[in-house]
């Protein structure tokens, strides 16, 4: 599934991109106006358009407002894409397990030439 987020923000004249860059006093406004339900909303999912929340099937909505809770509290979505970002071990605790493993392997040897 791809989600693609688009969000524009327009109020005053202005226009934002995410909740995120909202200078404090229009986020308050945002945050009530979204409150009272006064915010218009388009959704489209993979081709198909709803113009409100009753109308996507309960999976499709479920999604939607797990995603919008995210947006409204953060300004942003990350959805994993499967790949990390960082390695699984630092350069530094690589070197560690191959020096460990590297004297665990000069103990065997030493046992099977003092044999």
């Amino acid at each position: 599934m791809s989600i693609t987020l688009k969000a524009k923000i327009h109020y005053n004249g202005q226009e934002y991109a995410s909740p995120a860059d909202l200078p404090p006093d229009v986020r308050l406004a945002y945050e009530r106006a979204l409150h009272e339900g006064a915010i218009k909303k388009k959704f489209v999912l993979n081709g198909a358009q709803f113009a409100s929340e009753d109308e996507m099937p309960a999976d499709v909505r479920k999604l939607c407002d797990d995603i919008m809770s995210v947006i409204e509290n953060n300004g942003e979505v990350t959805i994993p894409n499967g790949q990390s970002r960082e390695p699984l071990l630092t350069k530094r605790e690589v070197a560690i397990v191959v020096a460990f493993g590297a004297g665990i392997l000069a103990l065997v040897l030493a046992r099977i030439a003092a044999s």
